[in-house]
């Protein structure tokens, strides 16, 4: 009951949050795009849905969603009644949802720098190697990000940059896996609406 509560809340202060800021010219954007993290060494893909609160000639701030998502290998380690080890392949899952604050400097012509934060949730689930989930965890998550942008007459913007990922501890399987944070290297593709 308090869970539902505290969403009904959040909700309602971000609808009315979102209803009463003052959009810049463009009033937002929608990003989607895809970078590498060093640990746990592979890909992600992360798309991110943009508000514009405040905008003027020298710099813009914006709020957003951001949803990040990859899927790493591993070996998980199963004792049998008798107490032999034994060892199967299987994939950990992780989906990252975070609300995040940005500032965006102009620098001349078309290009900008930007840099922020966010926190969020983190979904961590894990499968065997027939798909079926045998565990799953939910934790806190937050992230800091810098990077270049370049806008387009269109209204399509690109960019790259990179983000630190803070993780906090999950538990999978008896606490098989170490959590550690992460540094990406991401470039994107947006379009302003």
């Amino acid at each position: 009951m308090k869970k539902n509560c505290l969403f009904t809340a959040l909700s309602l202060i971000c609808s009315v949050a979102i209803s009463q800021a003052q959009f810049g010219y463009s009033g937002g954007a929608v990003v989607i795009g895809g970078g590498y993290l060093d640990k746990p060494g592979t890909a992600y893909g992360f798309g991110q849905i943009r508000g514009i609160i405040y905008e003027d000639d020298s710099v813009a701030h914006s709020v957003f969603l951001d949803i990040l998502g990859h899927r790493d290998e591993a070996i998980l380690e199963f004792v049998d009644p008798g107490g032999f080890s034994f060892f199967e392949s299987g994939d950990i899952s992780f989906v990252n949802i975070t609300a995040n604050y940005e500032v965006e400097a102009k620098l001349n012509g078309a290009l900008s720098f930007y840099a922020g934060g966010g926190a969020g949730i983190e979904l961590v689930s894990i499968d065997d190697r027939f798909d079926d989930e045998l565990d799953s965890d939910a934790n806190f998550v937050a992230q800091a990000f810098a990077g270049f942008r370049a806008h387009f007459p269109s209204g399509v913007v690109a960019q790259a940059g990179a983000r630190y990922i803070f993780r906090d501890d999950f538990q999978l399987l008896g606490d098989q896996f170490i959590t550690e944070d992460s540094l990406a290297f991401e470039a994107s593709i947006g379009f302003r609406f």
